[in-house]
């Protein structure tokens, strides 16, 4: 009961105002690190990719685990850019795998420019994130160099997952190690960085991953809901829930229209719109929101251990409006 009384304290504005404001820092801090970096020819890549219009949710989250185990935010901004400059530098080498050229209605890095540069510009993303996350020590740098591993693992994992012999199980595997890894890693890290009790840590840790499930189911989930517009992940042929539940619930003329064009990059309108109406009859819509409100919950219950402050209760209210961040 408490933990809703907390709930209702916080408004929508003063969480919103708190999001907007920290992102707009991250930014503007991302932006001094350029600066900083004026002679590495490689800049115009990495400004292409760091400045585009991202949610700047990792950083974000770091930050606010440290601040809600009384942490100084300003202690752990290079942390929290950290966390960005690697979680880029996975989009930059994703979009390369996947031959995406359009990412948040922009054109993708090794599109505007070429794959070489683009691969590079990851691996020295990837290069700058380490310089940034030394200054916090052996402890917190492994943390990080092991949730960019998991995450590497779980990104081989989707390209090599086939819709034919995928499981269930092995596709929260991989979500796990792909997207949520690393948001456990951020808050976990803001959380140590800061001082926090050992339970505290864990406890912060364990919400950063149940918020990132339910972060990529829902990614995954609108992915499919766009009006419009076809599917990412149905052209490219990466395994996702609603996939794999109208796949094993679907009748036959539904499991056809999926092997037809799953992974088929001249996939139609039409033919999109026709599987909608498959996942919407075999329930697999209503089955993956059913997920998500599993996670919602997981992520609330988590911070029982955390001690009481306005930044608890936005810790609540983020995991609360997961569908406002999605990309």
């Amino acid at each position: 009961m408490r933990t809703r009384s907390q709930l209702v304290s916080c408004t929508s504005e003063d969480f919103h105002s708190y999001v907007f404001g920290m992102k707009r820092s991250i930014e503007s801090e991302l932006e001094k690190l350029l600066s900083k970096i004026s002679d590495v020819s490689l800049r115009p890549l990495l400004e292409f990719a760091l400045l585009s219009n991202g949610k700047r949710l990792r950083p974000i989250l770091t930050v606010l685990s440290a601040q809600s185990v009384g942490g100084d935010p300003k202690k752990v901004t290079n942390l929290a850019l950290s966390f960005e400059l690697l979680h880029t530098a996975t989009l930059v080498h994703d979009d390369i795998i996947d031959q995406d050229t359009c990412r948040r209605g922009m054109k993708t890095l090794y599109s505007k420019w070429f794959t070489k540069g683009a691969i590079l510009a990851g691996d020295a993303l990837i290069a700058l994130s380490v310089n940034l996350a030394t200054d916090y020590g052996p402890k917190i740098m492994k943390i990080l160099s092991d949730g960019g591993l998991e995450l590497s693992d779980g990104e081989y994992i989707d390209a090599v997952l086939s819709l034919d012999d995928a499981t269930e199980q092995q596709y929260f595997t991989k979500i796990e190690k792909k997207s949520a890894s690393l948001f456990r890693c951020a808050t976990r890290c803001g959380a140590l960085a800061a001082g926090g009790t050992p339970s505290e840590v864990e406890a912060l840790a364990k919400f950063g991953e149940y918020f990132g499930m339910a972060y990529q189911l829902n990614d995954d989930l609108d992915d499919l809901l766009g009006k419009n517009q076809i599917s990412r992940d149905l052209r490219n042929g990466n395994v996702t829930l609603p996939f794999l539940h109208v796949y094993e619930h679907g009748n036959e003329a539904a499991r056809d229209l999926m092997k037809r064009n799953f992974g088929n990059r001249k996939v139609t309108l039409a033919d999109m719109e026709r599987m909608k109406d498959r996942m919407e009859e075999s329930g697999a819509f209503s089955y993956c929101k059913g997920k998500i409100a599993e996670y919602i919950e997981k992520s609330h219950s988590s911070l029982k251990d955390v001690r009481d402050s306005k930044f608890k209760n936005y810790l609540m209210r983020f995991s609360g409006y997961v569908d406002e961040f999605e990309g």
